[in-house]
């Protein structure tokens, strides 16, 4: 009766957790997006993606994240632009969940409020003409700069993984409970025994 009512409250502990969480929008986007993408300060290796949800609809950004090559090959007339545009660069597919995106999308959007344009850098008193090859190189070693710095432990494991760790841990306290309980039952039956 006792092991029945601690499984019982600890799976009811445990419901709240099943729920798919997001991650922050804005983690999310520097880890998967950062080093092609920026909001409002013009094309790096792929297009700037300030105002992205006026220019296509979330059911369609959510399709291209997670497989953009699988909607040029079919012919989405918007997706072959887009690819077309960049070059045919492709963009790798994102192992992203649909909240993720959203998360994603929502901090796209607080991001691309409007900028103040900060001044052109200048040698020797002219300003310096930006090319794709300099977003690319600088992408390349913004991309560099964050693998040495290594990512946090928070950012290290992703909701899932806290999930299955916390799980696990569950597990092995109702693990640790039966075992209690076998043991006190055995004690009881050799009690009776003698």
């Amino acid at each position: 009766m006792k092991t029945k009512l601690i499984v019982t409250a600890i799976a009811l502990i445990a419901i709240p957790f099943t729920k798919t969480y997001s991650q922050d929008g804005g983690t999310l986007f520097r880890t998967n997006c950062g080093a092609c993408h920026s909001v409002g300060k013009g094309k790096l290796v792929g297009p700037d993606l300030k105002n992205v949800q006026d220019r296509h609809s979330e059911e369609w950004i959510l399709k291209w994240v997670k497989g953009s090559q699988a909607m040029v090959k079919a012919g989405d007339k918007d997706a072959v632009k887009l690819f077309a545009d960049n070059n045919s660069i492709p963009m790798p597919d994102q192992a992203l969940a649909d909240n993720d995106i959203k998360s994603i999308l929502a901090f796209i959007k607080t991001e691309g409020a409007p900028v103040t344009a900060a001044a052109p850098a200048t040698t020797n008193g002219s300003a310096v003409q930006s090319s794709g090859t300099d977003n690319i190189t600088t992408a390349t070693q913004k991309v560099a700069d964050d693998e040495k710095a290594g990512p946090s432990l928070i950012a290290t494991f992703g909701f899932t993984n806290y999930l299955v760790m916390f799980l696990i841990g569950i597990l092995l306290i109702v693990i640790w409970v039966l075992a209690l309980s076998i043991k006190t039952l055995t004690q009881e039956l050799k009690a009776r025994k003698q």
